[in-house]
């Protein structure tokens, strides 16, 4: 197993990418499991469920991008349930689309603040438990090298993120912490249903999306998970500052 005796977080595991990931990591022999979400009842709910799995500890600390105090806490959580940490997959993030002449200034330094300052804030209290062999993913998209319209501010809060994924891999590589990114494309994820857009609109949306990538579909959270559990494993202790792209080949071809 891939991940056997280690210490895992993933932030926004109660759906999609992040709850794949999760499962995934206790399939791979994951010790210890901290969960994170913004409702407490489907947090909960998702705790029991895979603890259910019967693979490892699973503790669960509600957490809150946009409440930059929760990243201690659940700095805490950890140092007291575990004491150390050997791999973060700070997935939380949204999409708020807007057009340009639409865009909200409140609304995008949100967007900043949750894509961007969020996970950076989340590392920086995270790393301290990590030692030698440590490993931080961060959740891009394949949209900071793409442009689509309305997606202005959310390709600009990925690809700010990339940089920092740039940066902490330089600043981090003396600890023996290793920081990397998946950058996924058009996923099944329920992040669709929260645009705000009818079920016609968005079945238009995906009929377009499906045209332009290359694979011809959507992907599936499990197949994201399959990356960022590569990237969490000792398999890729070589790679450093890397993006890995799970797209369907949007990005590159």
């Amino acid at each position: 197993m891939q991940l056997e005796g280690k210490i895992a977080l993933v932030t926004g595991a109660t759906t999609g990418i992040g709850n794949a990931t999760a499962r995934q990591f206790l399939n791979e022999g994951v010790a210890g499991l901290v969960i994170t979400g913004q409702n407490e009842k489907r947090l909960a709910a998702t705790k029991q469920e895979l603890a259910g799995l019967g693979k490892g500890t699973v503790s669960a600390v509600r957490y809150r991008a946009e409440e930059i105090a929760d990243s201690q806490a659940v700095a805490d959580v950890l140092k007291r349930e575990h004491g150390l940490l050997d791999v973060v997959f700070a997935n939380a993030g949204v999409t708020w689309p807007a057009p340009f002449g639409q865009i909200d200034a409140d609304e995008a330094q949100r967007q900043f603040l949750v894509n961007t300052t969020a996970p950076l804030i989340l590392a920086q209290a995270l790393t301290p438990l990590m030692g030698s062999g440590g490993s931080v993913i961060f959740n891009t998209s394949c949209l900071e090298v793409l442009g689509m319209s309305g997606m202005a501010v959310y390709s600009a809060s990925k690809a700010a993120l990339r940089s920092i994924v740039r940066t902490l891999a330089y600043e981090l590589k003396a600890e023996g912490i290793r920081v990397n990114a998946v950058a996924p494309g058009p996923t099944e994820t329920p992040i669709y249903s929260k645009l705000g857009m009818t079920d016609e609109q968005l079945g238009e949306m995906a009929d377009g999306m499906k045209q332009i990538v290359p694979a011809g579909r959507f992907g599936t959270p499990d197949e994201i998970a399959g990356a960022v559990t590569f990237l969490a494993s000792d398999a890729s202790r070589y790679m450093l500052g890397e993006q890995i792209y799970v797209d369907g080949g949007w990005a590159n071809l």
